[in-house]
């Protein structure tokens, strides 16, 4: 029986760091392969995944009720694998492990915030799980942990980054920590809130937008003696709702409202120039598109001004 070569025995079982494949994205993945289906090769000797391995790997990972962690180079290992200062810090946290049969094991990853940089810096491109291999018969049943390593084991293993560069990864943050103080949210607001802030805030300014190009629209119309006042709410609705078919409209609309006193100046009994100001001052209440254009007291000074320049005459 062949036995691979291990830094420390479990329960009759042994760990092997083996790397895994990756998937090729341009962003940092939340998402990666860390162990593929079938029969793997490795430096490290061969191990197997399959339906049962899958089952073995989830049920165990589930069962012990915590994140899983990505360390650096298999630190919390400890012996050979130890750092000088005996600390093993985590690059990121497994959240779930997820199996694809014919594809391999998933894990759903929470990196930290310096391990998202080194990956998009290349400062580390290989993930490679602790694997808890089965001596009968070399199937993986279990994971120990998970390391960002530069040192793959796995004969032809890729990188978890393919192409990502650092201002790929860096000028999004950027932007988004500005979007973050320009909504006036919080320093721990996450990405999604962020966004959907701002699509609301979005929504709301075009809506605003498109009320106030319409409002305009319609006052014009108005002035023009195209729409009277009254007709003004159901103008808006329409531009608001169909705005070309409203423009067409406006292109082809008559004038229906003359500017100006509409009738002639009464010659009632009694004081000329008190007939007339009542008159105008009548007219123009009763015509709204009136007070769009000049006050009323101007109006009947007008008037009065009108009827005894043509009485002078």
């Amino acid at each position: 029986m062949t036995t691979t070569t291990t830094p420390s025995p479990v329960a009759g079982h042994v760990l092997t760091p083996l790397d895994a494949a990756h998937l090729p994205n341009t962003t940092i993945p939340t998402r990666v392969r860390i162990a593929p289906w079938g029969a793997v090769e490795s430096a490290n000797g061969q191990f197997t995944v399959d339906d049962e391995s899958a089952l073995l790997v989830t049920q165990q990972f589930e069962a012990h009720g915590t994140d899983l962690p990505i360390d650096y180079e298999h630190q919390t290992l400890g012996g050979p694998y130890a750092s000088p200062n005996g600390q093993a810090p985590a690059a990121g946290w497994i959240k779930r492990i997820e199996s694809e049969p014919g594809k391999g094991l998933f894990a759903i990853v929470e990196w930290t915030e310096p391990a998202r940089e080194q990956l998009a810096s290349k400062q580390y491109r290989y993930l490679s799980p602790v694997a808890v291999v089965r001596k009968e018969d070399q199937k993986l049943i279990a994971l120990h942990s998970v390391a960002l390593t530069n040192k793959p084991a796995i004969v032809n293993a890729e990188p978890i980054v393919n192409r990502i560069q650092v201002t790929d990864l860096n000028a999004p943050t950027a932007a988004l920590s500005a979007l973050r103080a320009q909504l006036g949210l919080d320093d721990s607001t996450d990405d999604e809130t962020i966004l959907v802030t701002a699509k609301h805030c979005l929504d709301r300014f075009e809506n605003e937008s498109r009320k106030q190009a319409a409002d305009q629209k319609v006052q014009q119309a108005i002035l023009k003696g195209q729409l009277t006042e009254a007709q003004r709410d159901v103008a808006i609705e329409l531009a608001l709702s169909d705005a070309k078919l409203f423009d067409r409209w406006l292109n082809t609309a008559p004038i229906i409202i003359t500017r100006g006193r509409t009738t002639a100046p009464s010659t009632a009994t009694g004081d000329p120039s008190n007939a007339i100001a009542i008159h105008a001052r009548t007219e123009y209440r009763s015509n709204p598109m009136l007070m769009g254009l000049t006050t009323e007291q101007a109006y009947v000074a007008c008037a009065i001004n009108e009827f005894q320049t043509r009485k002078g005459n």
